[in-house]
Formats: structure tokens, sequence, C-alpha cells
């Protein structure tokens, strides 16, 4: 039978300070326990096979050739136009582990299988970056350690991005709790949480290419918006800057004191500036405050938020107390994905076998 690589790694989500941290406030990210997993094994023909079985929303699955110069094209067989943009960060991984490290020669097919919804705050991306490397380089018997995948991922991520946060590189690679603090990632051992995560959307099949292109740069374009308001109006904006700082060191806090009330209200106010900077579209802010009327602890927009004109896709993140079932049934009534999650889910994760 024939020899396998898996490899999985958990999704994230950005507990507190997110915007803020891209002007050195901190951050406090976690992964859950939502998982994206890639196998690696060999194929008779050359080339690579890659198969996206669900994201969840839709699969795809193609070919990834060399063409003249070492370029990777991508030979669908199933041709979802909008859906391309998944395959960018496997060509670009193979493309980056190719020139780095002199892996290939041989055929190798590629399936992804995944839990985490796309452009939802939810560390999509940097998921199949780090997943997809860290197979390669095992079944090419690349040495190296778990920076050393980080480090490639976060690069692959930038290459295809623009930018990148070094944020989801690290939870998909390391797990458990990180906090960023002046641009550093450092790792924390804290309690596990049970949460709510409910989703708008994910990338529709019925959306034009244009816009699906967009979504992918979804982030970069509400960073660069919250910086335009921030020049007209700076001493407010820095005083809410200062807040969010506040308020993730004394989440830490709660977190570590079991403190559920205490964090519930930091959530709340932690989605009070982030609707004040303007990246809470209507859809996400309904789901927070209907979470809040239910009986939630505290529920706040987590990732870059949203925008109204491309659906609202994003995520909330609800601490329910006792109304996860009301507030679960809520969500589900607005049309949003629901998952129960638990934070501080393992890292990396690598198999090997003849068959799983």
């Amino acid at each position: 039978m024939v020899q396998k690589i898996r490899v999985s790694v958990p999704a994230k989500v950005i507990l507190f300070g997110e915007h803020f941290v891209v002007y050195g406030k901190r951050a406090l990210a976690t992964a859950i326990n939502q998982r994206l997993v890639v196998e690696v094994s060999s194929r008779e023909k050359g080339g690579y096979h890659v198969k996206i079985e669900n994201i969840p929303t839709f699969g795809l699955e193609m070919d990834l050739e060399h063409e003249k110069g070492g370029n990777i094209k991508a030979l669908p067989y199933k041709d979802y136009d909008t859906a391309t943009k998944a395959i960018a960060y496997v060509k670009e991984s193979i493309v980056y582990l190719e020139k780095r490290y002199g892996i290939g020669g041989e055929g190798v097919e590629i399936e992804i299988k995944s839990e985490i919804p796309l452009s939802a705050g939810l560390g999509s991306s940097a998921a199949t970056c780090v997943a997809t490397i860290a197979a390669l380089k095992d079944y090419f018997g690349v040495s190296g350690d778990l920076e050393g995948i980080r480090a490639d991922a976060h690069h692959v991520e930038k290459a295809v991005q623009g930018a990148a946060s070094p944020v989801d590189t690290a939870i998909s690679t390391y797990g458990g709790y990180v906090l960023v603090e002046k641009g550093e990632v450092k790792r924390l051992h804290l309690p596990e949480l049970n949460l709510i995560v409910g989703c708008i959307g994910s990338i529709p099949l019925s959306m034009d290419v244009k816009k699906a292109s967009e979504m992918g740069l979804k982030t970069k374009r509400m960073v660069e918006e919250v910086k335009v308001r921030k020049e007209s109006f700076v001493k407010v904006f820095n005083s809410f800057f200062d807040a969010s700082d506040e308020i993730t060191a004394q989440a830490i806090n709660a977190i570590e004191d079991g403190d559920f009330v205490k964090l519930g209200a930091l959530m709340n106010i932690n989605h009070g500036l982030l609707d004040a900077i303007g990246v809470v579209p209507r859809r996400l802010s309904e789901l927070v405050k209907r979470s809040q009327e239910l009986g939630a602890l505290g529920a706040k927009v987590t990732g870059a938020g949203g925008l109204d004109e491309m659906g609202s896709v994003g995520s909330v993140l609800v601490l329910p107390g006792e109304s996860g079932d009301r507030i679960k049934a809520a969500i589900e009534m607005a049309g949003a994905l629901v998952m129960d999650v638990k934070t501080g889910d393992a890292g990396l994760k690598i198999e090997a076998g003849s068959g799983f």
C-alpha cells in the first residue's frame, strides 16, 4: 500500500486585540479544535495532483504541472473559477519548497480536508500553508524543526497575500495560546475555554471572480481603512488603542483566574471598540447583540471583521454562560454556521503510515 504522510493543524481565533495589534498593542489568540488535514502520497504520473475535498462549502481538484522557467500552472479537473484562490497557497508552497530545498522530481498526491471556513477570520490560509509545508517536507525527508516549518509557512503566506501576521502561522504550528506584544509572538499556557463561533458566509460559488479576488484582500483593505480613520481622529483613536491594550492584559488575568463574568465583560467592551473603529458590519453586529440579549457572558467580532458590501462575511465569538443552546439556535436562524469550540487545541501533528 502507498506510504502516506498525514498532517493536521488547528484553526485560530483572536480573543482580544485584533486591528489594534497592527499599532503595537497586545493581542491574544488561541488555537481551536477545528482542524485542517493534508495527506501526501506518491502517484504514478509525474507532477502534483491536488484534491481539496471541502473548505467547507466547495471542493476542487486539479493537476499542478511545471511550465518552462519553473512556474507551476493549474490544470483543473473541476474548474470552480471562484475557488482558485484556495489553491494559491498550495502552489506557492510547492514553488517555495522546490527552490529552497530542492524537493520534487516525482509524482505527488496532495489531498486537503478542512473544517475551517474561508475568509472568516479563522486562519484558513495559514493552516493550509503550515500543513502543506510540513507534509511535503516530511514526505521528501527535509529535516528541520517546528520553527522552521512556521517560518517557511509564514514566508509562503506573505508571498501570496503581500502581508501576513505571524500570529496565524504560529497558532497553526504550535497550537495553544499566543500573545503578540510589540511585534513579538510569545506562547502562553492558559486554561481551556468553551466558546461558540458564529460564521457568516464563506466564499459562495455564485460569487464572480472579481469579487472573490477582493475577498482575499479583505483584511488588507480593512486595515487600510482603519488607518485612514485614525489619521483623521488621532487622539480619539489613540485612546481606543490604549484601551484595547489594557483589555487584553486584564483578559489574560481573567482567564487565569477563571473569572468568566469579567472575561465576558471585557469581550463586550472589546467589541465596542471594534465597532467604534468601523470594522463591524450589520450582520455580525446583529449576531453579537442577539447573543448578548440571550444571556451570553460576552460576545464580539473576531478577526478582521467584515464588510457590508461583501455580505458581512466574518465570525463572532461568544462566551455563552448557561445560554449556549438558545444562542446557537439564534445564530443558526440568522443563517450563520455555528461551531462549538474549545480553546488551546494542539498544534501541528504529523503521522506516517500505509493507510489511514
